[in-house]
């Protein structure tokens, strides 16, 4: 379990505190496995629920868009996801885990992951490319720190992103292969 940190969303620190911003753009492609899945059923008020754990295992390459500052970013992240769905595995869902990111150079960064699973948040009146149900997809938040700079010159830095995964669904919760996206931020706190 990574160490706990407080992830850098303060709208105060974010307006008085001297840092730098750098654009961190990664592809992922890797492997999402069910390791376990269990029913529960609530009778006041009715619902089933169905618990599951998957391990998220992906590789991050750069992309045009990543900064220079980003690309010791290029490796692997890790992650047990626990995910809770609205009745079964093609419903929608929230999901939350611990992360590790092993990057270029020893670079290492601990963190969580949240958000929402078969959701589609890119759709019609922003864009027209899902609707408001879209199965095999997982989106949300990741925020982590550097636990080991290695020889990259990021120690103390945090990276925040928003992601997108697609796997494949199924009723008991999805498994196989998966590609995203990584779209986000390092902080790096400097003196002005």
């Amino acid at each position: 379990m990574p160490t706990q940190f407080q992830c850098f969303d303060d709208p105060t620190a974010i307006l008085e505190k001297a840092f730098c911003v750098s654009a961190v753009s990664k592809d992922a492609k890797g492997e999402f496995e069910l390791s376990s899945g269990k029913e529960h059923k609530c009778h006041q008020p009715a619902c089933k629920t169905l618990r599951t754990a998957h391990a998220l295992k992906i590789s991050l390459t750069n992309t045009v868009c990543d900064s220079v500052a980003a690309k010791p970013l290029n490796g692997s992240l890790t992650a047990k996801l626990i995910t809770a769905f609205d009745t079964d595995g093609n419903h929608r869902g929230i999901h939350a885990g611990d992360f590790t990111w092993i990057g270029i150079g020893g670079l290492k960064i601990t963190g969580r992951i949240s958000g929402m699973t078969n959701v589609g948040s890119h759709r019609s009146p922003i864009r027209d490319c899902q609707k408001c149900f879209d199965r095999g997809t997982i989106e949300g938040r990741l925020c982590g720190q550097v636990a080991e700079a290695g020889d990259t010159k990021l120690k103390g830095c945090q990276v925040l992103a928003a992601y997108r995964i697609r796997f494949d669904p199924s009723v008991t919760g999805g498994n196989g292969g998966v590609v995203g996206t990584i779209e986000g931020v390092t902080l790096c706190l400097c003196t002005s």
